[in-house]
């Protein structure tokens, strides 16, 4: 029998604060099939460091073939071997909720293929997302930009503004040039399009995104106009060819005006810190929170949301939230992850920082069922943590109670300015859009944001 806790935070919405879900032109132009629901997400790289091949994991999530038999059966001796893992953990809770499977095996995958209703038709997105996960909303970083209309009109699916490429030090000048309509020939006309963007971008954008850990260190230095305009320089000659020296000191020069930017729009700024995605490289120094210290530090008047909980270096970024007042912390991917450290760093947390400076969910996925699945996930940790705040004596259910409605829907409405930012973006019309000179920080994405190149 549910607690009164277990049955509030089952049956409650839920804020994911970080997603990457597909476009609907390209989720529904992918038909996908029970196999790419179950397993074309981050379990992929759990099976890779079993021992699965990426010929066998391609075919696993490869809707074109129908011989779903074939498919698992190939990777099931690497699948018996994760089960206990966060991902999989994840991967049978969606089995259950979406196919009523108890057990992963060849027939039951073969019958729910027959019966199955998910197969990319129109809205279904919206239907897993909000109808089945119970999802309040998504804000989604798309990787690039510009942004997809389809956000405009409704107001479900929010949208970071991505600048990866800036803070990687590496802008690409094609997208800039072509989006902006303008030649970025000189520092200071780099300068200017970010702040075109920002000013075109923020009124519809839920936050600022980057994830350059993935490309360079956290660590950041302030450099001089100076310095970053040789740098430039030999950034557009040369492009990806240009020394990591350069790189970094230009990145680091561009994340100075995002930061700035951020501030004056009122828009969070986003940063990847911690665990990669995918297999095999994993620079782990360079992923530590605590190299951002400077940067935060520089810019006080901007919102720092620091993602993933920085695995494996929790603790210190624990200590930045509790020390800095413009840092807060995202719980996203973190809970599919390893569900045990995250628990342990939620109660770690409240034991030591603000709890308006935390967030509990993002998906981080693609799929709308993988996110069904995160979502499910999450909430059977979250409450069994909680739950031992009151076994240990901590905290009252009641308590308990009111402390989940403010972390799965009260906090993130109130950071992200949710009320607002929904308002103005069903309220909006290509037409108003275009009216206020922002018609720009719109277009039909050339591909999905699963082939956007970034993490």
């Amino acid at each position: 029998m549910l607690t009164d806790l277990a049955n509030f935070i089952d049956c409650s919405p839920l804020c994911s604060t970080h997603e990457h879900t597909e476009y609907e032109h390209y989720y529904r132009a992918s038909k996908p099939d029970v196999l790419t629901h179950l397993f074309d997400n981050y379990v992929i790289h759990d099976l890779q460091s079993a021992g699965a091949k990426e010929s066998q994991l391609a075919a696993l999530i490869d809707p074109s073939n129908d011989d779903v038999e074939h498919r698992f059966r190939s990777i099931q001796p690497y699948w018996d071997k994760i089960q206990q893992t966060g991902y999989a953990d994840a991967v049978m809770l969606t089995a259950k909720r979406l196919f009523e499977i108890d057990e992963l095996t060849a027939e039951r995958i073969m019958a729910a293929q027959r019966a199955s209703h998910f197969t990319g038709k129109e809205d279904e997105r919206l239907t897993l997302l909000k109808g089945i996960g119970g999802l309040d909303h998504v804000q989604i970083d798309t990787n690039s930009r510009p942004f997809p209309p389809e956000m405009i009109g409704q107001d479900f699916f929010l949208y970071d503004l991505n600048m990866f490429d800036f803070a990687a030090g590496n802008p690409d000048f094609d997208l800039i040039e072509s989006q902006l309509g303008v030649e970025v020939t000189s520092l200071e006309a780099l300068e200017s399009a970010i702040g075109t963007l920002f000013t075109i971008s923020a009124p519809y954008a839920v936050a600022v995104k980057t994830q350059h850990a993935y490309a360079r260190t956290l660590k950041w230095s302030p450099h001089s106009n100076e310095d970053a305009a040789r740098s430039f320089e030999k950034i557009r000659q040369v492009g990806a060819k240009t020394s990591e020296a350069d790189r970094l000191c230009l990145g680091d020069w561009c994340l100075s005006r995002i930061a700035a930017m951020c501030a004056l729009h009122n828009l969070p700024l986003k940063i990847h810190t911690g665990y990669f995605a995918k297999n095999n490289f994993m620079p782990s120094e360079n992923l530590r929170a605590g190299n951002l210290d400077a940067l935060i530090k520089a810019n006080p008047s901007t919102r720092f949301v620091l993602m993933h909980i920085a695995y494996p270096h929790s603790d210190e970024l624990i200590a930045l939230a509790k020390h800095y007042t413009n840092v807060s912390i995202d719980m996203c991917w973190a809970w599919s992850i390893n569900p045990l450290h995250a628990g342990d760093f939620l109660r770690r947390y409240l034991h030591a920082a603000p709890k308006n400076k935390l967030f509990i969910f993002g998906g981080d996925a693609h799929l709308p069922a993988a996110s069904v699945g995160y979502s499910l996930q999450c909430r059977k940790w979250f409450g069994r943590t909680l739950q031992k705040e009151i076994s240990d004596d901590l905290m009252t259910e009641d308590q308990a109670i009111a402390l989940a409605r403010f972390f799965m829907t009260e906090n993130p409405f109130d950071y992200y300015d949710l009320l607002n930012k929904k308002s103005a973006l069903r309220s909006a019309t290509m037409e108003s859009i275009a009216a206020s000179g922002h018609e720009r920080a719109f277009g039909a994405p050339p591909k999905g944001i699963r082939d956007s190149g970034k993490a």
